[in-house]
């Protein structure tokens, strides 16, 4: 498999990313899969530009991430996934998209939102998406940096 990270980050490409995930991953190639993104073309540019140079950055909607991940699993190529929520990430995993790990980096507060882990809150739909996905036997760790030591979901979720 060469899905080299599946990540919730809804910053998408950013610093963190940019910097450290990608150099830690040795990833060339980010599929984003997010409805929003995929149909505001000024918002692909900006994120596509905040790619370093030779990174390729693919921004999909569900239907085509779907299908475009499932494509990329058995490539050789190592892939980094973002997806703003995980919500995408369940969809992926409904779908038969296959990934040990799901890495939860970055959801913002805000009202109606619960603190799990630092920066990282989440609604009661994003939590019961993150149970369903554990349910399904993906791990779901909670890891903003990647030299950060990962928490798992189901220490936070209290």
């Amino acid at each position: 498999m060469t899905l080299k990270l599946v990540r919730v980050d809804d910053r998408l490409i950013h610093g963190q990313v940019v910097a450290i995930w990608l150099k830690a991953l040795n990833a060339r190639r980010i599929v984003i899969v997010d409805e929003r993104t995929a149909r505001d073309e000024f918002l692909k540019e900006v994120i596509t530009y905040a790619a370093p140079p030779g990174v390729a950055v693919e921004i999909l909607d569900l239907e085509a991430g779907i299908e475009r991940v499932r494509q990329l699993v058995d490539d050789p190529e190592p892939v980094f996934v973002l997806m703003r929520s995980p919500l995408t990430a369940l969809r992926l995993r409904e779908a038969g998209v296959e990934f040990p790990v799901l890495n939860v980096g970055g959801i913002g507060a805000g009202p109606g939102r619960k603190p799990l882990y630092r920066n990282i809150s989440a609604s009661p739909e994003e939590l019961a998406a993150m149970r369903s996905i554990e349910s399904m036997g993906t791990t779901v760790e909670l890891r903003i940096v990647e030299n950060d030591r990962p928490v798992a979901f189901k220490s936070a979720d209290k």
